[in-house]
């Protein structure tokens, strides 16, 4: 039955699983947070005051949360000795950072993308809209947390390959790689990693962003090839590049349309601009699957809301689609542009050519 005609009953039933989920991600923030999930996994089953003694936290709240997990189904609880432990085959899923099957950036993206309420209230009354320094730094984290799994086991595994003149050309070298909207580097780290015979270069306006790029490139022993800088892409630079890229990017920019200008100004005549962007249909409505209400949630909670914040475009997180990529890209001057077919839940990839 169609969720729009659902009778009384069954639309409680609804909210009543959904209200489960949305405290789910709740408890399974603090678990990520304070790293409760991660003790589990290197010291086993714990009682909760055996758990407050390992990790110097309050026994009452870890045993009302270790309950609360149980009860959703994260964590086992023997009811004999009282104690809890998580499954080894969770771990991979709520520890490891960085590992395919990770989710511990999008429950952090979830939790605090939910922040600031009522300053979302009054952007619905009054128009305008967030600006990134009202955003909960969990949701920062969040993102370079999903960025890590996403460009460590898709971007430099699968999607370069089916762009095979980008990658002969990047492993024979000499050749210089933009990454405009870098965020917190973990696209330009894990290309550089994988390239060290090309240089690459990361911009970003926000400049929390770019020192805690710095930081990650140093951890990843990323030195001689890579070079991050603060930079606002209203300021159009002088230097061009065999490659650019923008990843998740564009359908956050407060004047898009301008951006890819300056962008088409950075690419050689000869080179190539790879676009990552959200996968969406043409039509809004057309939008299906289980990710589409996390779309719009993060839209109204970030991406739209943080262009509207400085007078932008708002095109929100679902107002990229290949029709308006193609759109952009014949304004601005790009010639070709290509879908390179990937199977992933949330982005699209383009191979764009001046």
């Amino acid at each position: 039955m169609d969720d729009n005609n659902l009778p009384q009953k069954d639309l409680i039933k609804k909210i009543v699983g959904d209200a489960r989920g949305a405290v789910g991600i709740r408890l399974c923030a603090i678990g990520v947070d304070l790293g409760i999930f991660e003790d589990l996994a290197k010291n086993g089953p714990a009682t909760s005051q055996e758990l407050a003694d390992r990790m110097n936290l309050d026994e009452r709240y870890l045993r009302e949360w270790g309950l609360g997990m149980f009860s959703l189904g994260y964590l086992d609880f023997d009811k004999v000795s009282r104690k809890i432990s998580l499954n080894k085959e969770f771990i991979p899923v709520l520890v490891e950072e960085g590992g395919k099957f990770s989710q511990k950036g999008l429950i952090e993206i979830l939790n605090s993308s939910l922040l600031p309420y009522h300053e979302l209230l009054n952007s619905f009354k009054n128009g305008g809209g967030i600006n990134y320094d009202k955003i909960d730094k969990g949701f920062w984290n969040g993102i370079d947390q999903t960025g890590c799994t996403r460009y460590r086991h898709f971007l430099v595994t699968d999607w370069v390959d089916k762009m095979p003149e980008l990658k002969s050309r990047l492993e024979i070298g000499s050749v210089t790689f933009a990454d405009f909207g870098c965020g917190s580097g973990r696209s330009t780290v894990e290309m550089a990693k994988k390239f060290p015979k090309s240089q690459f270069f990361g911009f970003d306006l926000f400049e929390p962003n770019i020192e805690r790029a710095k930081k990650i490139a140093l951890d990843a022993g990323v030195k001689n090839n890579l070079k991050f800088m603060q930079w606002d892409v209203s300021n159009p630079l002088t230097e061009k590049f065999d490659f650019v890229a923008c990843f998740d990017l564009i359908h956050d920019m407060i004047d898009p349309l301008e951006g890819m200008k300056t962008i088409r100004k950075a690419v050689k005549d000869d080179g190539i601009f790879v676009l990552m962007d959200i996968k969406c249909e043409d039509d809004p409505a057309d939008n299906e699957g289980p990710m589409v209400p996390f779309m719009y949630a993060m839209s109204l909670h970030f991406c739209m809301t943080t262009s509207l914040a400085n007078n932008g475009a708002g095109l929100g997180t679902v107002g990229l689609p290949e029709a308006k990529v193609k759109e952009y890209c014949d304004l601005v001057g790009f010639k070709t542009v290509k879908r390179i077919e990937t199977d992933h839940p949330l982005n699209s990839v383009f191979e764009i050519r001046p």
